[in-house]
């Protein structure tokens, strides 16, 4: 298989529920990995949905994994109280929780890639939804075999070549009932849609997984044409004009990607980018994040505002809680968990809440600031920015987190934490820092 072939000398980490899907992707991928040269670990999230059938999951996937000697690592979480708390749907916090414990995996450097069971069927779905939501040619590219750091070696089985591999090795495997519940949307295209489709048009899921992979080629060569219409300025882009909106929105997507935007746009707002350019000279747009698009002589400009905040923050000082802190340009938000990578641009950190001292607080930048790099390694806070390519007038408005006592720094909140404060294996109690522009600013 030449989607193994690539990856050779890689950490392989496959996600397993417990269920059939997966269950046979970790035994396919241990059988496979001392001829393709990867080495091989599993993790498993348990979310606390269905109680003790949630915890009967996990030990079932603690037995499999001692039985096959393959390193587990494993998640907890209450995603009924948190989706209650965040109030959002179950669905959407059992995702977020996943994809945060995925996350850290890669970020701990403890996997190159997670493999998930995804299959055929799972993308025949997807599309369906996609397009059923009014989705465009992207929303059409379905589920892919890699992205970002997800492998997904199943995605060209159907179900029945799936159960038919747990049948010839014998392999025993968890079945979750909620799979089967039809309140789910994505459980009625499954067991109702899909179903009726292929009795009407055999090889229907094969079909649509085919027009999935032409949508991929299609958008990716629009998108590589859009991108002759960007121009990078400093810190603004430049998206010449271009009557063609499958081009003009693509390009837009991706200037919206450079500065930090990867949701909270609407249709609306990429219509308004095009009609700028039908404008008289000048004319601005206001986009979500701080986003300021301009028509000139050459094109529609996109920049973010950064203005200054009318009082500098550098005598501002407060002792360390959950509570956060407000810096006047920027506000520090400490979470117990979060979903997303970056916010408004910034990194978000991960920190053991039991190494940081009891005489932390947030304060702002001083002379003869040090931090002790993530890694090892001391430098001056002005060193640490000029490597970082933090912009000079950024650097004062950064909230940080320091001893009130000896003066170091163990967190540049949205940039990094200081080495001593960092999670490792035995951590028990992470928390996270979220920076988050004040609105107006």
């Amino acid at each position: 298989m030449k989607f193994l072939e690539r990856l050779d000398g890689k950490r392989i980490c496959v996600a397993v529920s417990g269920g059939a899907d997966s269950v046979a992707l970790l035994h396919y991928m241990k059988a496979q990995s001392s001829h393709y040269g990867f080495s091989l670990s599993a993790v498993h999230c348990q979310h606390g949905i269905r109680g003790q059938a949630s915890l009967d999951d996990k030990a079932f996937v603690i037995k499999l994994c001692n039985e096959w000697n393959i390193s587990l690592f494993l998640f907890d979480e209450d995603c009924p109280m948190r989706a209650k708390d965040k109030k959002e749907s179950l669905e959407t916090t059992a995702r977020n929780f996943r994809r945060e414990s995925f996350l850290g995996l890669i970020k701990e450097d403890k996997a190159d890639y997670i493999a998930t069971a995804h299959h055929l069927g799972d993308e025949a779905e997807t599309v369906l939804l996609h397009l059923a939501r009014g989705a465009g040619l992207s929303g059409a590219r379905g589920i892919q075999p890699q992205s970002e750091f997800y492998i997904r070696p199943f995605l060209a089985w159907s179900k029945e070549q799936i159960l038919a591999y747990i049948g010839e090795h014998g392999l025993s495997y968890r079945t979750d009932e909620s799979n089967f519940c039809l309140d789910a949307t994505r459980n009625k295209i499954r067991l109702q849609v899909l179903p009726l489709l292929e009795e009407i048009i055999p090889s229907a899921k094969e079909n649509i997984a085919k027009f999935a992979q032409k949508a991929l080629e299609d958008d990716t060569f629009l998108y590589a044409l859009s991108d002759k219409l960007i121009t990078r300025q400093g810190n603004a882009y430049l998206l010449s004009f271009h009557d063609e909106k499958p081009l003009f929105y693509r390009a837009t997507l991706s200037i919206l990607k450079s500065l930090g935007l990867t949701q909270d746009y609407t249709t609306k707002h990429l219509e308004s980018a095009y009609a700028l350019q039908y404008l008289e000279r000048g004319a601005k747009a206001h986009l979500p994040k701080n986003i300021r698009l301009e028509k000139t002589e050459k094109g529609i400009l996109f920049t973010m505002q950064t203005e200054e905040p009318t009082i500098l923050p550098n005598n501002t000082e407060k002792p360390f809680t959950l509570d956060g802190f407000d810096g006047g340009r920027y506000a520090v938000k400490i979470e117990t968990a979060v979903a997303q990578e970056s916010a408004n641009g910034w990194r978000v950190l991960r920190f053991d809440k039991d190494k940081l001292p009891k005489d932390a607080v947030f304060r702002f930048r001083k002379d003869g600031d040090e931090i002790e790099k993530f890694g090892g390694g001391t430098k001056s806070l002005k060193k640490f920015f000029n490597e970082r390519k933090i912009l000079v007038r950024e650097r004062s408005y950064l909230p940080l987190i320091a001893s009130s006592t000896t003066g170091e720094v163990y967190a540049v909140c949205g940039v990094e934490i200081a080495d001593k404060i960092k999670t490792t294996e035995d951590t028990k109690s992470v928390l996270y820092i979220v920076l988050q522009k004040e609105k107006g600013l």
